[in-house]
């Protein structure tokens, strides 16, 4: 009995020591950052703001915390680059979006030359754009929702603020849960957009409109665009 008590304690101080010498998470290798100014800096704590290899990162302008109005905004833009040696790829943002800001500047990497980078506000996507690098040099920006946008702004202000033209000439994209904003697939990207004029349930004239379109990284463009104006209608005041 107590030979196989000891030999269980020895077995017990072996793992012990075995897990000990086992890295940690926390204490797994961090991405060069050592040539990045002064002036940035890298939040990647769970927004995937570094490529999958670390070599590539999307960098956020420091906040001067104790007062925007002095140091900003505008803050400078936020960069796309090469980590070592350092290189600036593309201004992904401009002006730039410091990390703990009400808006937040997000990345979707394909792989570890395609990067997605977007920004989610309070009600939804509000920006998105994919950068294609090749051989260390960004070889195509793709300003996906700009051109989506297009589709919206006309259908808002042809049918809508043409019939209402007292109202707000502002709309608002929303996020919705069943469905993601974007997704890569291949060398295409599915876009799921939809926007409204009074997401806050306000009442009075009611705009919407939904977008599925797949754009094409070789052509630059949407191959398809499947663009569903919304029902106009009136909302009432909640008694």
């Amino acid at each position: 009995m107590k030979t196989l008590l000891i030999y269980l304690m020895a077995v017990w101080l072996c793992e012990i020591s075995m897990r000990a010498q086992d890295p940690s998470p926390s204490s797994a290798p961090s991405p060069d950052a050592s040539e990045i100014p002064k002036n940035y800096e890298i939040d990647d704590e769970e927004n995937r703001l570094i490529s999958p290899d670390e070599k590539y990162a999307v960098l956020f302008p420091v906040r001067n915390e104790a007062s925007d109005e002095e140091n900003g905004p505008p803050y400078p833009p936020n960069l796309l680059v090469r980590l070592k040696p350092y290189t600036v790829l593309a201004k992904v943002r401009q002006p730039g979006l410091p990390i703990g800001w009400r808006d937040k500047l997000l990345a979707e990497w394909n792989g570890n030359t395609v990067v997605a980078i977007y920004v989610e506000s309070k009600w939804g996507i509000a920006d998105l754009s994919v950068y294609e690098i090749d051989n260390d040099k960004l070889k195509r920006a793709h300003p996906i929702f700009t051109e989506a946008r297009k589709y919206f702004d006309r259908d808002f202000h042809q049918r809508f603020l043409k019939k209402h033209p007292k109202e707000y000439d502002h709309y608002t994209f929303v996020g919705m849960e069943e469905v993601s904003d974007f997704e890569f697939k291949g060398r295409q990207v599915v876009v799921n957009l939809y926007a409204e004029n009074k997401p806050n349930v306000a009442p009075g004239p009611i705009w919407s409109a939904e977008l599925l379109g797949l754009w094409n990284f070789d052509t630059g463009k949407f191959d398809k665009v499947d663009f569903k104006p919304g029902e106009i209608s009136i909302r009432k005041p909640e008694e």
